[in-house]
């Protein structure tokens, strides 16, 4: 077996569900310390471990590659047609957990890495592997690589997630829908493509913001309300600002991602039926867009908060999570370059493609907010399904993209 296939292989068969990830981290490091690269082994947690490595000769830009070691849950192992952390091989794809989402796309960044170290190709720069943990579950290892300076000098950023679906998906009508293309055009990328597979390139994905606003009242029979403070009536002018001030925004949209989209998804209050609520809370989840940041949003809410207060409520903001949405422009120089070489090693056309969930590029951008960034890697729309696969043809093709991709990148 191919190392490459090999190895990719073996950090499958690991089981890595949103912890556990130190035995992928120093599978990483031997591997690269064989070929000479010397890598950083970071801990966040017991048996949590993220790794850093650069190759380049650390004048000129800086280009990042990330991978998350992590993944989702097994599922139900009855639906598996194999065990999955099998790593079972058929027809030229591996299925396994965190096969496509998203091992391959690390694996390929870390060949990449290796490839273009033992020969010996000059890259005028700093190349700069990733390898994080948590990504499923709050983006743990980029947010301390964040603190820790490591996206403070990037440049140019790639994320390996999966950026491909079976080519013949393409004649569904929701697909076609969410790459906003018609019957005719998917039908067309169809018959050009000799691959398997149709991948895309992500310039833009949404952010999401995640908070719960709390009103402290005061109880009281509900025959006496005037003695008490309801809860609920002041939660419920905070919603209808809330709901002014996101209404106000509707008109303003991205031109790949489309415009802020905030839900309401949980609510309670009150103790009982005849007593005068002394507490009530609302949560929201928003997914963002650049023109809407969350930094503003939360400042928004904060003053919103205020105003309440100042006129005789008692209301508490918590933010439980905020990953900033990311959007590169299709002329930047990261974007083109991918373009080209992926076409060139893919052998298709590759449309851009906008996405409603986040990524690791979420956390980085955040201290750089002129970092380029593009989603581009192997694997499909099997992720965090059962009977997970990759295509193995695809894996291979990647190694070689992103040699050439970070290649051209540090010239």
């Amino acid at each position: 077996m191919a190392e490459t296939i090999q190895a990719l292989s073996d950090i499958v068969k690991m089981n890595t569900v949103n912890d556990n990830e130190k035995p992928v981290a120093d599978y990483l490091a031997n591997l690269l310390k064989q070929h000479g690269i010397d890598a950083k082994l970071i801990d966040y947690g017991p048996n949590r471990t993220s790794l850093v490595a650069e190759i380049g000769d650390g004048n000129g830009p800086v280009v990042g590659f990330d991978g998350h070691e992590d993944t989702v849950a097994l599922g139900d192992a009855s639906k598996w047609a194999v065990p999955a952390l099998s790593a079972t091989i058929k027809d030229n794809r591996l299925f396994g957990r965190g096969a496509t989402d998203m091992k391959a796309g690390l694996m390929a960044g870390v060949f990449a890495f290796i490839n273009l170290k033992e020969a010996n190709v000059p890259l005028h720069g700093t190349l700069r592997l990733m390898a994080t943990v948590g990504e499923e579950d709050g983006h743990l290892g980029a947010e301390q690589l964040v603190d820790l300076g490591y996206a403070d000098d990037i440049d140019a950023l790639i994320v390996g997630e999966p950026s491909g679906a079976d080519k013949q998906l393409l004649t569904q009508k929701p697909i076609q829908a969410m790459l906003g293309v018609d019957a005719a055009t998917a039908e067309k990328m169809m018959a050009a493509n000799p691959t398997t597979e149709q991948h895309f390139i992500e310039l833009a994905h949404k952010g999401s913001l995640t908070y719960t606003v709390r009103a402290k009242g005061v109880a009281a029979h509900s025959s006496m309300p005037t003695i008490g403070k309801n809860a609920i009536d002041m939660l419920m002018t905070f919603y209808q600002q809330q709901n002014a001030y996101f209404d106000s925004f509707k008109a303003v949209t991205n031109s790949v991602l489309g415009a802020t989209v905030p839900v309401v998804t949980l609510i309670k209050g009150g103790e009982q039926i005849n007593t005068v609520p002394a507490s009530a809370e609302m949560s929201v989840k928003i997914r963002t867009i650049p023109e809407l940041r969350n930094d503003k949003i939360i400042a928004a809410l904060e003053k919103m908060i205020a105003d309440c207060n100042a006129a005789g409520a008692d209301l508490t903001l918590a933010v439980q999570d905020s990953f900033y949405p990311v959007h590169t422009p299709a002329e930047a120089n990261l974007v083109q370059l991918a373009k080209q070489v992926g076409e060139q090693v893919l052998t298709q056309a590759l449309p851009y493609f906008g996405a409603p969930g986040g990524t690791d590029a979420s956390s980085y951008i955040v201290k750089n907010p002129n970092m380029e960034i593009i989603v581009f890697g192997p694997g499909n729309i099997t992720a965090h399904q059962v009977n997970e696969y990759v295509d193995l043809d695809m894996y291979q093709r990647f190694i070689k993209l992103y040699e050439q991709l970070f290649t051209k990148l540090l010239a």
